[in-house]
């Protein structure tokens, strides 16, 4: 039987050419069902799970043309990463393919990690790695996480990385540390903030196994890089942390703290026991146990989980490696196939959000897509809650009222008891047009007038609520928005949604 050979920083291994073949038809072919589902739904058009990636998109042309922002006449940070506006920054050149940008990365990325699990599973002498390393995949979304087009592929496949040198250290015959690894320590809290929790305990680990020097520098270079960041963000006139990172916090005191660990426990709790058995099962690993014990300590107080299976994804790819090198120690082939070939069946609901990518994008497409095309035929600033794609769709001021992208309302959300703040702040730049979760804000200006509703006629699973409501500050204003949606719904009579005029 021809060999190939699959060869990374951390070695070398050999996967013959039929567990190849094998491994590249289980990686794309569900890829290929999810992204021609896609299109198929959304009429051939390919729309992410998440309005928020093309928030990102919009970040990202603008930082090529020299500016930090969403609006130009304003500086924001809307972004819940560091490096991933910036990553996406040069393909800004490519005109439109910019929005296919985040997928093909989120492959590149997936199949890295789909590669790096097979191999540590190879050198660890497990039979049928494809096989096992599918069973993971579907368990905790990670092709899901491609079709939303943030960084958290990036995220899993560095936590991963992280996690397989210190599982190769641990149970394989490898005792030296690769500097890519610390790169990666290094990449991860930039990537997303909740990286800390892999990075700053696996350089404490580092530190207990002697490689002192090069976790210090690391751990130095981690800390300059994030308050490097903070002080750029408060040199714009912002907050030392991005705006997306502070409006989706729920811990503002001590009893809210308590309150996010139960709900953290809640979610994760049954992972959270499985790893105190691990550590009780290795008592005479100490270090190891610090490792695993932080980890999820830091995850449980600080970490969040949810939000269409992505923010608990990293912890849980940095666990289960740690349980496939144990396993394949103790359970025999057969065995291990087993366990994990059934383990979707443990996280059901993450399996279900990976199945419902398809349905998750038509919701995308049939609301927040079609405010974006309405946006920009009304060539008009517009107030809005979800931003990403009537961002991208026009170069008018698009005035965030969620607080993501405009510091002046993230901070009257915090301070006021009300919502009749948005009239003044929108009157304060000029918006006559608001497009807004009525749910979101129970009080609303007297001047507001309902010109329509945008509801979605397909099951909801992403977006926030089933229904927009299209305002207009004045009776000019009305008549404009009307003409603007008597057009749309002409053009686009058998979309699955329902765009309701109001008398």
């Amino acid at each position: 039987m021809s060999e190939i050979n699959i060869a990374n920083t951390c070695g070398k291994s050999v996967l013959s050419s039929s567990e190849l073949w094998a491994a590249l038809l289980v990686f794309w072919v569900p890829i290929g069902v999810l992204f021609f589902s896609i299109l198929a739904m959304n009429h051939g058009v390919m729309i992410y799970t998440l309005d928020d990636p093309y928030i990102h998109m919009k970040m990202a042309k603008n930082i090529w043309g020299g500016h930090y922002g969403i609006n130009l006449e304003e500086y924001s940070a809307p972004s819940s990463s560091i490096v991933w506006p910036f990553l996406l920054a040069p393909f800004s050149i490519l005109g439109d393919a910019l929005f296919y940008a985040p997928l093909v990365l989120n492959v590149v990325f997936a199949f890295l990690t789909f590669l790096l699990v097979l191999k540590l599973l190879k050198d660890a002498g497990c039979q049928f790695p494809v096989v096992i390393t599918c069973g993971l995949f579907f368990s905790i979304n990670i092709y899901g996480l491609i079709f939303n087009g943030m960084e958290h592929s990036l995220q899993v496949c560095l936590t991963a990385f992280v996690a397989a040198g210190i599982v190769r250290r641990e149970f394989l015959p490898e005792i030296k540390v690769s500097n890519v690894l610390y790169l990666a320590i290094f990449m991860l809290p930039l990537v997303r903030y909740e990286g800390l929790a892999i990075s700053l305990p696996t350089l404490v680990y580092m530190w207990i196994k002697g490689e002192r020097r090069n976790s210090l520098y690391c751990a130095i270079a981690i800390l300059l890089s994030l308050a490097s960041f903070s002080f750029f963000l408060k040199s714009l006139g912002l907050d030392w942390l991005p705006s997306s990172v502070l409006s989706k916090s729920d811990i503002h005191d001590l009893p809210s703290l308590g309150e996010h660990v139960l709900e953290q426990c809640r979610q994760g709790g049954w992972v959270i026991y499985a790893v105190l058995m691990f550590c009780a099962f290795y008592a005479g690993r100490t270090s190891l146990i610090w490792l695993l014990l932080s980890v999820t300590l830091l995850h449980t107080v600080f970490g969040k989980s949810g939000w269409y299976g992505r923010y608990e994804i990293y912890w849980l790819i940095f666990v289960a490696l740690f349980f496939l090198a144990a396993c394949s120690r103790h359970l025999s082939g057969a065995r291990m196939v087993s366990v994990f070939s059934c383990l979707p069946l443990a996280f059901t609901g993450l399996l279900y959000i990976t199945l419902s990518t398809p349905w998750a994008s038509a919701n995308i497409y049939n609301q927040q897509y079609m405010m974006s095309m309405i946006a920009a035929r009304l060539n008009a600033p517009v107030a809005v809650n979800d931003l990403g794609l009537v961002s991208l769709a026009t170069d008018q001021y698009v005035l965030d009222l969620a607080g993501l992208a405009s510091y002046e309302a993230l901070q009257l959300k915090r301070t006021e008891k009300d919502s009749l703040w948005i009239g003044d702040l929108m009157k304060r730049h000029d918006v006559k047009y608001a497009f807004i979760y009525d749910e979101w804000f129970s009080e609303r200006p007297a001047s507001f007038i309902k010109v329509a509703i945008l509801k979605l006629a397909v099951p909801n699973i992403t977006s926030a609520e089933n229904s927009v409501s299209l305002y207009a500050v004045d009776s000019a204003s009305a008549e404009k928005l009307k003409v603007v949606l008597s057009a749309f719904r002409a053009e686009y009579p058998n979309r699955q949604f329902e765009l309701n005029y109001l008398e």
